[in-house]
């Protein structure tokens, strides 16, 4: 909380004893390595709808436990344990499904997506829940080739600056943000 004590976000600086700081998109690249050029994030926020459709397409969660999935989460999440059993889940399929280069290939896809999407829950887009994660970044993992392309850099720098401004308010018990960064 001392953070967000000190960050004052009309001018987007942490003021501290010796001096004014912030977060660059420098820090990101040398701090966290991911990418600072490419491709910026488009996207608005998803209806269940929306989120339990990409849970099956991408995911290959069955349509019963897509349902319940984002009715427990109240929106368009997926919480961290249930990113871990389908990863589990669909590990073995692509072991099992070992004469089928084709359909091996596919629950590899699902299995780094589940990966992924885990770890930029508990890495880079930090949620003050602390046990899920936002479906909506299935969009940018549907190729896992074209992950690298994506500007990650700039959009967690943002997502960064928003959960410490919203830290800022009385009511904030909780700053999440990515803690590497700070």
């Amino acid at each position: 909380m001392t953070f967000a004590e000190r960050w004052h976000p009309e001018t987007s600086l942490f003021h501290l004893s010796h001096g004014e700081v912030t977060i660059t998109l420098e820090d990101v690249t040398c701090l966290m390595h991911i990418p600072i050029r490419g491709i910026l994030f488009g996207h608005g926020r998803l209806t269940k709808e929306e989120a339990r459709e990409m849970l099956i397409e991408e995911l290959g969660v069955d349509l019963k436990d897509a349902l319940e999935e984002v009715e427990r989460t109240c929106g368009a999440h997926v919480r961290f344990h249930f990113l871990t059993r389908q990863y589990k889940a669909e590990l073995l399929t692509a072991h099992a499904g070992a004469g089928d280069e084709a359909e091996v290939d596919i629950h590899r896809q699902r299995v780094l997506r589940c990966y992924f999407l885990f770890l930029l829950g508990i890495q880079l887009f930090v949620d003050t829940s602390s046990s899920y994660t936002y479906v909506v970044y299935l969009r940018y993992l549907s190729d896992t080739a074209r992950v690298h392309k994506y500007n990650w850099g700039a959009a967690t720098l943002a997502y960064n600056y928003h959960r410490l401004i919203e830290g800022c308010f009385r009511k904030a018990r909780i700053v999440a943000s990515s803690c590497t960064l700070l």
